[in-house]
């Protein structure tokens, strides 16, 4: 109900905003990372390979950047083509990386994304990065999701809501990678996560770029008011995790909320919606080039891609960074 979805303001945000997602909410995290790397400080990617992996070429997107076929990413080349692209100011300059924190993820029994996928953005990052700043864990036996202390489906399967109960909190440990020493996780309040209008932040009919009419926002308590300097995180679904796939679990029970209230920290969900004629039945995020009209130009993980343009006008609004 309209009556509900609630339009985003500017909050009272400190410091640099993180971001995280799963599957290909992990490939659009990092795209976000790295494409505006003077805004964003730090990420934690779970089940994803490296910036413009797939290439712009769907088959690569599903061999190389998924099961590890024809070789993998081709990490060397999409080294290169992020300096190209910083250097036509296409995207940010990538030595605003170099003191970023990275969390990566990726479980042992993972079949949709292999974990060497996994182990090649780890050697993207690299490049970038201080290797001391980057942590991962490869080592529990999960399938295709984002492990939580107790929620969704059993860990080692493979079905939605692809939130895997491991006993292993990974937003937990994500956010304390990026963030640092945090207080304990405390129970997050139903009430501040709501909805929002996504409208704004996109022109025409969001489904015809696979943007979904609401998101969703988690606001601390303490965060409401505007007297409290907060912090901002972003978080992306993955695939077949959208709205009319599973609701809210993705942004409800991911796992951040508990942690973001007890320290007080916003979580903005976007959402993204199904577009059969795209190729994109399960509502991924772009991260193979669906938006684009065609191979010769590729924009899906620079400033000017829509889907990119749309998450830093939400990260912005929220920010009170004025257009």
């Amino acid at each position: 109900n309209a009556a509900s979805v609630m339009k985003l303001s500017a909050l009272n945000i400190q410091g640099s905003p993180t971001v995280s997602g799963l599957s290909s909410g992990g490939y659009m995290a990092v795209q976000m990372h790295v494409a505006y790397s003077a805004t964003f400080n730090a990420s934690s990617i779970f089940a994803a390979g490296p910036y413009f992996c797939a290439e712009g070429i769907f088959s690569y997107a599903e061999e190389k950047c998924m099961y590890y076929l024809m070789g993998g990413p081709d990490t060397d080349r999409l080294i290169s083509y992020t300096n190209e692209q910083a250097a036509k100011k296409t995207i940010d300059d990538p030595v605003n990386m170099k003191d970023d924190k990275i969390f990566i993820y990726s479980g042992t029994k993972d079949s949709v994304v292999d974990p060497k996928v996994v182990h090649a953005l780890v050697d993207y990052y690299e490049a970038f990065v201080d290797s001391k700043n980057i942590v991962s864990n490869f080592q529990l036996p999960s399938q295709h999701c984002i492990p939580t202390l107790n929620y969704g489906e059993t860990c080692g399967q493979l079905r939605s809501p692809y939130i895997g109960d491991c006993n292993y909190d990974g937003a937990g440990t994500a956010l304390q990678q990026m963030l640092g020493t945090l207080n304990k996780a405390t129970p997050a309040v139903a009430a501040n996560l709501q909805k929002f209008d996504q409208t704004e932040f996109f022109t025409g009919n969001g489904k015809d770029v696979c943007l979904d009419d609401t998101g969703y926002i988690y606001i601390p308590t303490a965060c409401a008011d505007g007297n409290t300097p907060c912090r901002l995180h972003v978080s992306f679904h993955g695939c077949s995790q959208d709205q009319a796939s599973i609701g809210d679990d993705y942004a409800n029970h991911a796992g951040f909320n508990t942690w973001a209230e007890a320290n007080n920290i916003v979580v903005v969900y976007p959402y993204a919606v199904a577009n059969q004629m795209l190729g994109n039945p399960n509502a991924c995020w772009d991260w193979w080039g669906y938006n684009d009209a065609s191979v010769t130009e590729t924009t899906y993980t620079l400033q000017s891609g829509v889907q990119m343009k749309f998450s830093k006008d939400i990260v912005d609004a929220v920010m009170g960074v004025k257009k």
